[in-house]
């Protein structure tokens, strides 16, 4: 048995994640949301469609109103978010490229401030700095300073 082919969406999110030993975030691509395949199959292809092989038996369907109120929108939020991250992936832009948003509180792991909870404000590269660091603000003595950390030595907080 054949049916005619559709076509089908299913949106990718562009994330930035520092993975491994690595300093800077790179570009993660992933399923916006797994498992799932937007079509617009024609009713009278349907029953068809259910018994294509690879399509899960939960395959459901939406009314107009719907896809219009709920679908539509989502398809183009995640659209423009992969627009801007695939805009930040070409022009190699490593600040908007970090995986922490200032004012992100982060927990120094090593180093001379280990233990601290810190303030993300942001990565710097200074002329004869190796790698990039990342700028952060502490209370010490009552003063707000601040302070430079390896990427490797800081950790998102657990209640952030």
């Amino acid at each position: 048995m054949s049916i005619d082919l559709f076509d089908g969406l299913a949106p990718r999110k562009i994330e930035f994640k520092r993975q491994g030993k690595k300093r800077h975030a790179e570009p993660v691509t992933s399923a916006y949301l797994p498992g799932y395949l937007f079509a617009d199959i024609p009713p009278e292809l349907l029953a068809q469609a259910i018994q294509c092989r690879g399509l899960s038996p939960s395959l459901m369907m939406v009314s107009g109103q719907e896809v219009r109120k709920h679908v539509l929108p989502f398809l183009a939020k995640a659209a423009e978010e992969n627009a801007e991250a695939q805009r930040i992936v070409e022009s190699r832009d490593r600040a908007a490229m970090c995986q922490f948003q200032s004012g992100t509180a982060l927990e120094v792991l090593a180093g001379p401030f280990i233990g601290r909870v810190v303030t993300f404000t942001s990565m710097v590269q200074a002329a004869l700095d190796l790698h990039p660091m990342v700028e952060a603000r502490t209370q010490i003595f009552g003063q707000s300073v601040r302070v430079r950390v390896d990427p490797l030595d800081v950790k998102r907080t657990a209640w952030e």
